[in-house]
């Protein structure tokens, strides 16, 4: 089978690199999936750039994919052959807040990922994907879209969901930007999106945004967004700790701010004064369990929601997708598809695992 490997010790371009390999075999309480899609998350392109460091030891990379179940091991139940799935970010984590030690997730130095043609996974670590989707859109959950989720909802058991009476405001509109838009708007959320460009901030509009600031040409956009359409219950702040002091900004009393980005730093101490006085909350966000991905995937069927993706490569144009990835010109995810899948969404159910 074919696959793409991230060397020990190398860094993209060059130490990723195509392989050409025996297809392997499911042990006791393992599956094999056939992949037929598997997507790029910003932590994937970390993961290649020297960001966390060298790889110690060959891995292959991406952690979101999307394929078919064509073999079971022993002592697996709940599957069957022709299942159609995708792989869970993190080890068993099945429920409640993240668990500790969860380490970087599948496509990792620590876990092989899902660029492969086949591959192999505990059956613990594997759900139903949506049924109204096609591969190349379930491809797009694990990361991104559970990320979305949590942000929008807390851990298991919910608290306070995303609801119709909530104002969100999302910065940017990245991968995990655009699931909360499409979440928080198939809840009946008002939202608003920060974005750098007029063509983002039109294709945001499309995807349901009310409104949009572009934050390049505006320093106080989270004063700006206030001004739009009042306080913001929450705010999905996707950027980072820099982003921090027009999130408070914009938020209401009593409102939630859920940190997922890390890439833009804060270069000083955030305006925390003003959090305190407005009896608001920080809360980090850590992609989420199986149960919540569950949860996500029942609620993408009912509402009909469509992955946003930005462009479809061949697998043997990995290099090429990951740089489209990199570029910060793409809207919507960028995807793998491999196994020559043809294949359309089955309208059939899977039980909650």
């Amino acid at each position: 089978m074919k696959r793409w490997v991230v060397r020990a010790g190398g860094i993209f371009p060059d130490g990723l690199i195509a392989e050409d390999v025996p297809r392997p075999e499911p042990g006791p309480g393992e599956v094999r999936i056939k992949i037929f899609a598997a997507s790029i998350n910003a932590r994937d392109l970390m993961m290649v750039n020297g960001s966390f460091g060298e790889p110690q030891r060959d891995f292959i990379p991406l952690s979101d994919g999307a394929g078919e179940i064509d073999a079971i091991g022993s002592e697996v139940e709940g599957f069957a052959l022709g299942d159609r799935v995708s792989g869970l970010y993190y080890s068993d984590w099945i429920d409640g807040p993240p668990i500790p030690d969860r380490g970087w997730g599948l496509g990792s130095s620590g876990e092989d990922g899902m660029l492969a043609e086949w591959v192999v996974l505990k059956a613990r670590r594997v759900a139903a994907i949506p049924t109204t989707l096609k591969f190349e859109e379930a491809a797009c959950l694990p990361c991104a879209a559970l990320t979305a989720w949590t942000a929008l909802n807390g851990d298991r058991p919910y608290r306070s969901p995303v609801s119709k009476k909530d104002k969100v405001l999302i910065t940017g509109t990245g991968n995990v930007a655009l699931f909360a838009l499409l979440f928080a708007k198939a809840a009946g959320a008002y939202v608003v999106v920060t974005t750098s460009t007029a063509g983002k901030a039109t294709r945001a509009r499309r995807l349901g945004a009310s409104n949009t600031v572009n934050y390049r040409h505006d320093a106080a956009w989270g004063k700006s967004a206030s001004a739009l359409a009042g306080p913001f219950d929450r705010v999905v702040n996707a950027a980072g700790s820099g982003a921090l002091d027009q999130s408070i900004t914009a938020l209401a009393p009593g409102g939630e701010i859920t940190l997922i980005g890390f890439l833009d730093a804060a270069r000083s101490v955030p305006n925390f004064l003003e959090l305190m006085t407005k009896g608001g909350a920080i809360r980090g966000t850590s992609v989420g369990g199986a149960l919540a991905f569950a949860d996500m995937a029942a609620f993408i069927d009912y509402y009909r929601i469509r992955a946003p993706i930005a462009k479809i490569f061949p697998m043997s144009e990995a290099k090429a997708a990951y740089q489209l990835a990199r570029s910060g010109q793409r809207f919507g995810k960028v995807v793998i598809a491999m196994n020559a899948n043809q294949h359309s969404p089955r309208r059939q159910r899977f039980p909650s695992r």
